[in-house]
């Protein structure tokens, strides 16, 4: 019996359907949520999720932060951004990075605050290139 998952941002919806497990970062490590899990609602990380369709494939997504609440029907993720395998241009995201250590090797002139922004454009940079990579392993 599967449910119901909805993973939504600010700005969009990012993927609804029918899963049969899904696999989230939360700020306590990762959670795996299965059809009639107990009610639960917890705080997300930043990470890669993953959920498990029902013809068994898998569709890997990055995550940061947000929430997910969890009940034994229903899933529902509302996450500050959620960006699937499929959508990530990994050339974009290179670009991303590289702007993102050039910004933090320069950092001696940076004011505290530009540094920390551009160490999460990094984290995020890499997080999406670990996605972005799982669809070229299948």
């Amino acid at each position: 019996m599967p449910f119901t998952l909805e993973i939504v941002t600010p700005e969009r919806l990012a993927w609804k359907g029918e899963a049969s497990a899904l696999v989230l970062p939360t700020i306590d490590g990762e959670v795996g949520i299965l059809p009639k899990h107990e009610p639960y609602v917890t705080v997300l990380g930043a990470g890669e999720g993953r959920i498990t369709t029902l013809d068994g494939s898998i569709e890997y997504i990055a995550i940061i932060g947000g929430f997910v609440q969890v009940r034994p029907d229903r899933v529902v993720v509302l996450a500050e951004s959620a960006d699937l395998s499929g959508e990530l241009d990994t050339a974009v995201v290179e670009k991303a990075k590289a702007a993102a250590e050039a910004a933090i090797s320069g950092a001696g002139t940076q004011d505290p605050a530009s540094l920390a922004t551009a160490r999460a454009s990094l984290s995020r940079a890499l997080l999406h290139l670990r996605v972005a990579e799982r669809r070229r392993k299948r």
